[in-house]
């Protein structure tokens, strides 16, 4: 899966019988001819509900032949989700994946097996610079923290994010720079939630810092947040930290919109099967119509990561004037998206939609740059983002006064 992992869908039909017959390998979990069902089955998926611009799901035939040999050799269900979920890659799409049955549950409760951190490949060297630690991870057991630079894993050089993939009790050996030190560590893997809970915090008397940092079911709580912009209803400004939001359900998003918007204000407009192929109209999406909007200032904080759900949000905002974005281009994965589920035990996660803009613009694998543009140290140190932040409140409001 690109990136989670952009762009009309045709009818497709897949040819199996073209594909080499091979006995399958007594030790694998499934059949050749289950596996030439499975493929079959993401194909009819694709036809009949993916949609994305300029995409040629009919493409899928020939990518799943390219890759036959390897379909063919995969010897259990999760060696064969990735060679298939690589031939999904190629139609570089944000929300387009495959899993295998092990981490349906895992994803389903909003864990992931690995390290616990968030990882930024950084562009001048090698490693990555760590910008954000799970709490009770195996990262923090082994005492990474944010700022480091992991440089090895298992011996080799990181050079690539997907080295970091594992599954839960696999043991890597890392080492990571702090401050110029080296140091190392062999980590053992294991499941663990994505994110945390919303939270409130007054970085100033008069300004209120609200970390939202996903806007999945089991994270993002609408009372919480209710109760948030209550507390914060009379501050000078409330900076909404979406840093490391992966994004989640777009309903979530729209009722953060509510919070700073009035509801006839446009969040954004959907572009689908019937909009670009039908000729019907594009639908326009608003905030929730639940509540007065807070109408102090208002500053969004955005980093490479912050996805989907967590790339309109900050669009919404510059866009509409209501606030200023500071960090660096978010990830640009705006598609909505809907998980199937596949033979033996699979599921397809694909997108059906994509969301503009207010302004009608395509984020979906651009992103969006923010109105104050820090570099990647800037972005993850809190006390240099925060200081920008409240800089620009003060500077703000000293302007409309």
């Amino acid at each position: 899966m690109r990136r989670i992992a952009s762009q009309a869908a045709v009818l497709l039909s897949l040819a199996l019988a073209c594909l080499p017959l091979v006995s399958a390998a007594p030790q694998s979990e499934l059949s050749l001819r289950q596996k030439e069902r499975l493929i079959e089955a993401i194909g009819k998926r694709l036809s009949s509900r993916a949609y994305a611009f300029e995409t040629d799901f009919g493409q899928w035939e020939s990518l799943a032949k390219d890759r036959w040999h390897e379909i063919e050799k995969a010897e259990t269900k999760e060696e064969l989700a990735t060679v298939l979920g690589e031939a999904l890659d190629s139609f570089d799409l944000s929300h387009l994946g495959l899993f295998a049955p092990s981490t349906v549950k895992d994803r389903r409760s909003g864990k992931r097996s690995g390290m616990g951190i968030t990882i930024h490949p950084l562009e001048d060297r090698m490693g990555g610079l760590i910008s954000y630690v799970l709490a009770d991870s195996p990262a923090s057991r082994c005492g990474l923290e944010k700022g480091d630079i992991l440089t090895h894993i298992d011996g080799e050089p990181m050079l690539e994010i997907k080295q970091l993939a594992g599954t839960s009790g696999q043991k890597r050996q890392i080492t990571w720079l702090r401050g110029g030190q080296e140091m190392s560590c062999e980590i053992e893997y294991a499941s663990f939630s994505l994110s945390e809970p919303s939270s409130l915090t007054w970085i100033r008397e008069d300004v209120a810092l609200i970390r939202v940092q996903s806007f999945l079911p089991k994270f993002y709580k609408a009372g919480r947040i209710n109760k948030f912009f209550r507390q914060a209803r009379n501050a000078k400004g409330i900076i909404i930290d979406l840093r490391n939001n992966r994004g989640g359900l777009s309903f979530y998003s729209r009722h953060l919109a509510s919070k700073i918007a009035s509801p006839e204000t446009t969040f954004a407009s959907l572009a689908d099967n019937k909009s670009e192929n039908q000729g019907k109209k594009r639908r326009t999406v608003r905030p929730l119509p639940l509540s007065k909007n807070y109408e102090g200032e208002v500053v969004v904080l955005v980093d490479s990561l912050s996805a989907s759900a967590a790339d309109i949000v900050p669009a919404f905002v510059s866009e509409n004037e209501l606030g200023t974005v500071i960090g660096q281009r978010t990830s640009g994965a705006l598609q909505l998206a809907k998980s199937y589920p596949l033979p033996y035990g699979f599921r397809i996660y694909l997108p059906i939609a994509e969301m503009l803009t207010p302004n009608g613009l395509r984020l979906e694998g651009v992103g969006l740059e923010p109105d104050i543009a820090l570099s990647l140290e800037e972005t993850i140190d809190d006390s240099k983002i925060l200081t920008t932040a409240l800089q620009t409140i003060d500077r703000t409001q000293e302007g409309s006064e």
